[in-house]
């Protein structure tokens, strides 16, 4: 079932109408810099990834579901460097959808709540958290980002959170003030 910020995709029947932008962009970063590689915990062998082919298949969709993006992640000059953070630092990748052209985040990685990561992936791409996904990401410290990440993750859905709560308290005053017009106006006549 698709949540309020995810669409369901099956990816054993669709994945050839999506081009897989994470995994190509990091078969490439570890082509040109496979000392990144070895940072990231793959086997080196004369200089080259060893067995790239299979290192790059952990940026494959896992889970059923995409997460769409508000924008074109690769229009900007940083665009490159944070699908690679993305990559890096979360389990999830950016996959393409050409009938749409609409670009979005996909787990490759699942068995527990990875809610954080997802949280992560936009705050790298976007710098904000869709609020649809703010109350649905785990409060438990660590659980799937750790260290200053995680802190970074944290304070930012409290400032988004924060700033709903001031924009649904301006709605209700509003609210307020049209009941309280009609009343007087329409229901006193």
């Amino acid at each position: 079932m698709a949540t309020g910020y995810s669409i369901q995709v099956d990816w054993s029947e669709e994945f050839e109408n999506w081009e897989n932008i994470g995994q190509g962009y990091i078969r490439e970063f570890y082509e040109e810099h496979p000392e990144e590689a070895e940072k990231d915990g793959h086997d080196l062998k004369d200089g080259q990834v060893e067995y790239l082919d299979e290192v790059v298949d952990d940026w494959q969709p896992m889970m059923n579901y995409a997460y769409p993006l508000q924008c074109d992640p690769t229009l900007f000059d940083d665009g490159k460097e944070k699908i690679l953070r993305v990559c890096r630092e979360t389990c999830l990748t950016v996959m393409y959808r050409d009938s749409e052209n609409e670009y979005y985040l996909a787990l490759c990685g699942g068995g527990m709540n990875l809610s954080q990561s997802i949280a992560r992936a936009y705050q790298i791409l976007e710098t904000w958290i869709p609020i649809a996904l703010l109350r649905e990401v785990s409060k438990q410290a660590e659980l799937s980002v750790h260290g200053k990440a995680w802190l970074e993750m944290a304070e930012q859905i409290q400032k988004q959170i924060s700033m709903e709560i001031k924009n649904l308290e301006n709605d209700l005053k509003q609210w307020g003030e049209s009941i309280s017009k009609y009343k007087s106006e329409i229901l006193i006549k």
